[in-house]
């Protein structure tokens, strides 16, 4: 008898968790125009940090092919450009790229 209550637990508290499983739905990121342009700021300021611009570079956006193309040239800026470290995570030369970018994507929305 007591295993088969057990059973009768076990199988009932999957089924829930299932359920809430089912019902919440897995974590989704999606990057928009305005997360950018507030990562390309803290960029330019020396406020990011590596980890903030390393996810970013390096999660395909699949949902918005102009945001993805300003990744790809993130991306391209980072391999030229990139010192690490504390503060600015880019050289001089990769701040003013990053910069144009983000004058670029604020022209986009006017």
């Amino acid at each position: 008898m007591n295993f088969l209550l057990t059973l009768f637990a076990t199988f009932i508290f999957v089924l829930l968790i299932l359920l809430v499983f089912m019902r919440v739905g897995t974590p989704v990121y999606r990057l928009e125009k305005k997360n950018l342009k507030a990562l390309l700021t803290l960029m330019i300021e020396g406020h990011a940090t590596e980890n903030d611009w390393q996810v970013f570079l390096g999660m395909p956006i699949r949902h918005n092919d102009q945001l993805e193309d300003f990744r790809q040239r993130c991306l391209e800026i980072n391999e030229r450009e990139y010192i690490g470290g504390s503060g600015c995570l880019l050289t001089e030369a990769g701040i003013e790229e990053l910069k144009q970018l983000l004058e670029e994507l604020t022209g986009d929305d006017e």
